[in-house]
């Protein structure tokens, strides 16, 4: 009974094909419901990003000073 009720909700009506039609979730709600499962995989995507993000910031101020150095 309570699936019956879940589409019965999601119904909603068109008005630019003149009929009803079954909502799909968007995009977002669906990657969020997927991080919320797998938490393991997306605190591992989340600490590859910040990583990276730091090996970056780390190499173009290694890169500035080098530059530095040879200007002496």
């Amino acid at each position: 009974m309570e699936g019956i009720e879940e589409q019965f909700f999601k119904v909603k009506y068109n008005a630019k094909v003149d009929r009803l039609q079954v909502t799909k979730p968007k995009w977002t709600s669906r990657f969020l419901e997927k991080l919320r499962k797998h938490k393991i995989i997306s605190g591992v995507l989340i600490l590859f990003i910040l990583f990276s993000a730091i090996d970056f910031f780390l190499i173009s101020n290694f890169m500035k000073i080098m530059l530095a150095i040879d200007t002496f």
